[in-house]
């Protein structure tokens, strides 16, 4: 490849580092143990540390680099839209089809500022994630939920103003990927001793595991 071309894409690549650095500003639903509000781009950091791990804890017949990858570029399109939540969804604030216009429209606008082939990558994983194409795709969207829940877990009950969404909120996509069921329970547990202190009723279909 001719250098001029070489240099030019490395020109587009920190044009996109520049747009994804928004997530580390990005605010989230979750806060941290700390008390402060947890950024995106925190919390995509911890769910790709744990793509790996848990898929080789449990020794799963998938291709881990490639879900760790899809675990990186999967809130990508909040460093243009901000995080738009799931409980902000279940209060009518936005509909699922008007998060998805607007992320569509992100990504494609994050996808023009990389270089052809890159720029495709970047949509193709994260498109494979919204959709839940790959076993990959379904194993991070499930750990995804439980990143959540186990951050929720360690901000403690005085964060929670909305229990009664939280506590099912993993159950579909573990469902969709029945190897994290175990460790569904265990964030299960955590969360239960939460609600607990906190004197929040803790209900039987909670306990509902997938």
């Amino acid at each position: 490849m001719p250098h001029k071309i070489k240099v030019k894409n490395l020109e587009k690549i920190f044009n996109f580092l520049h747009q994804v650095e928004h997530l580390k500003s990005t605010l989230r639903y979750t806060s941290l143990a700390s008390g402060r509000k947890e950024s995106s781009a925190e919390h995509s950091w911890r769910l790709a540390l744990m793509t790996f791990l848990v898929a080789e804890a449990l020794e799963l017949d998938l291709d881990s680099n490639h879900a760790v990858r899809v675990a990186l570029v999967h809130d990508v399109a909040e460093s243009v839209t901000g995080d738009i939540d799931a409980v902000k969804i279940g209060r009518k604030e936005f509909s699922e089809e008007e998060k998805h216009r607007l992320e569509m429209q992100a990504i494609k606008k994050i996808k023009n500022k990389l270089p052809l082939e890159l720029g495709r990558e970047i949509h193709n994983l994260w498109f494979e994630y919204e959709k839940s194409l790959t076993p990959e795709a379904k194993f991070v969207k499930a750990l995804d939920k439980l990143e959540t829940l186990t951050q929720l877990a360690e901000a403690g009950y005085k964060t929670y103003d909305a229990p009664e969404f939280i506590a099912n909120y993993a159950d579909l996509s573990v469902q969709n990927f029945s190897a994290l069921k175990g460790m569904l329970k265990i964030v299960k547990r955590k969360l239960k001793a939460e609600f607990r202190k906190g004197n929040i009723p803790w209900k039987k279909e909670y306990n509902a595991y997938p």
